[in-house]
């Protein structure tokens, strides 16, 4: 294999099971950028229950490991490890399976010398995994670049895996991070800054996510879109929605996504008199999300810092809503201000459901303004995260010589 041509292993947990599927496609669309600019990309990532040990998707040679009972495997998938593992305190006996058995398959790929770069995403499990199989390497190892998103670098905050995280970053040649907030956070944890780059992750927003022609965007329509998980905050958004029915009765808000609080926040709704307006919708395919963001007045991002401490690390369906020309109310967290501002949307008090929805009021209530700060919001996304922007710089990187 030439060097302008080198070959990535990217290991992750987070990987569509099959063709089509709701599962977030962030790390499987930069593979595909990487593909389409000529480089050789592998993934390894978790099987699940219905999907392929192996299999070519979109180009991309995708290898699954097994790392439980089939039927069994639970902690990966639908919600991702973090909320799994506090929803279901049996997933936390899958755990050791998972990085054994990941440890087992990285380590047989990568022995066969065909992958100058592994690229791991997430710090823990699979940057701590892909450092031990490095080390167990040596010079026969290939160069380790690890991409932090969020949950992993903010949670797990005690001594022992602050210094498992601190290691992995030492071990890694390159160590990348989504956001301004995500490399502040490093920097506390001790990490060199020249170490760190921030490599956001990207959206297609020429091609797909963009207004689609022929659908009518829907002045009392709102929507929220990602995993009902703790850090999505949906609990304050079905609050707030009580004083935004008051105003207007006729708003309708579509919940879309799924997650191990569904159940909760369904009960939630009926308790609050919202069964009217509010549909939970379920997960979508991607393919789907340009047509309801388009139908929507305004997309919802009502994130917290959960209890575990995990947060967002940047917030990508804030960029497919806004790419989609649909005005944006989000959280005011450190890592959603690299995304929108108050000149191309609306930020707000974290888990705060009045404020929350005297803004939806405002919006609903100023159709211009919505509009202004919607075309505003593309152009923004457009010039600073569509994919020929974020995965240029991946691609750069992987065609860079290697700085230890």
């Amino acid at each position: 294999m030439s060097v302008s041509t080198p070959g990535i292993l990217v290991v992750t947990s987070t990987f569509p099971r099959w063709k089509n599927d709701t599962e977030p496609t962030f790390v499987f669309d930069l593979c595909r950028y990487l593909q389409r600019r000529g480089l050789n990309v592998d993934v390894l990532a978790p099987h699940a229950d219905g999907a392929e040990h192996h299999e070519i998707l979109d180009g991309i040679n995708v290898h699954r490991y097994s790392y439980f009972i089939s039927g069994m495997q639970s902690l990966t998938h639908s919600g991702g490890i973090l909320a799994n593992l506090k929803n279901n305190p049996w997933c936390y006996f899958q755990v050791p399976f998972l990085m054994l058995f990941q440890m087992i398959a990285l380590y047989k790929i990568l022995k066969s010398g065909k992958h100058q770069f592994v690229h791991a995403h997430w710090l823990i499990p699979q940057g701590l995994i892909c450092a031990m199989v490095s080390s167990l390497l040596g010079s026969r190892a290939p160069v380790l670049v690890c991409t932090s998103h969020g949950g992993d670098i903010y949670t797990l905050d005690n001594l022992v895996f602050r210094k498992i995280k601190q290691w992995t970053i030492h071990q890694s040649n390159w160590f990348c991070v989504v956001s301004q907030a995500m490399k502040r956070k490093a920097i506390e944890l001790g990490i060199n800054e020249q170490k760190i780059s921030i490599m956001p992750m990207g959206v297609d927003l020429t091609n797909k996510f963009r207004p689609v022609q022929g659908v009518v965007r829907m002045d009392n329509r709102l929507i929220f879109v990602g995993r009902l998980v703790e850090k999505k905050g949906v609990v304050y958004l079905l609050e707030a929605m009580t004083s935004v029915v008051s105003v207007f009765p006729e708003v309708h808000l579509d919940i879309v996504g799924d997650g191990p609080l569904r159940a909760d926040l369904e009960k939630r709704a009926e308790e609050l008199g919202l069964s009217t307006s509010v549909k939970f919708l379920g997960s979508r395919e991607h393919e789907q999300l340009p047509n309801l963001y388009t139908a929507a007045s305004i997309a919802i991002v009502p994130s917290i810092i959960a209890s575990s401490g995990d947060q967002e690390g940047l917030g990508l369906v804030i960029i497919e809503a806004m790419g989609c020309e649909c005005a944006v109310i989000a959280s005011s967290l450190d890592a959603i201000r690299d995304v929108i501002d108050e000149d191309t949307g609306c930020l707000v008090t974290p888990a705060d459901a009045t404020v929350l929805a005297d803004k939806i009021i405002f919006l609903l209530s100023n159709r211009e303004y919505r509009i202004q700060i919607a075309g505003r919001g593309r152009s923004k996304v457009l010039s600073e995260f569509d994919w020929e922007i974020s995965g240029e710089r991946y691609f750069q990187l992987f065609c860079m010589k290697p700085h230890a």
